[in-house]
């Protein structure tokens, strides 16, 4: 039987080719490692496939916000992002979605890929 995985979202950006989505899991302890606890993912519409972005670090000023991954850099305000990929250098733009309007197919997704997993 597959454990469900309870989960919130904390941001979401999204084009006609890619998401990516922070969420902080609610199924595990309070005390659990913050690596284990919050993901960034993001999902290629293309293929199906959902990869995680391996968290660096972050910066916030007033107007936008910064992450950096391992495999990228998100640069974000209140209405679009730009993601791009440090092996290709490639940019997308994304527009910036309420967390709460993620799509319930996008949702299973994360949901199967966390249960695999586990």
């Amino acid at each position: 039987m597959n454990k469900t995985i309870d989960f919130q979202v904390l941001f979401y950006f999204s084009n006609e080719n890619t998401s990516i989505i922070e969420i902080k899991r609610l199924d595990l302890p309070q005390e659990t490692d913050r690596n284990q606890r919050y993901y960034w993912l993001t999902y290629h519409e293309a293929s199906g496939a959902m990869e995680r972005l391996h968290f660096v670090s972050m910066q916030v000023s007033s107007d936008s916000e910064e992450r950096v991954f391992e495999e990228g850099l998100l640069h974000f305000n209140q209405e679009q992002a730009l993601y791009t990929d440090l092996d290709s250098f490639d940019t997308e733009t994304l527009q910036v979605k309420k967390p709460d309007l993620l799509p319930e197919a996008l949702r299973s997704v994360i949901s199967l890929y966390f249960q695999r997993l586990s």
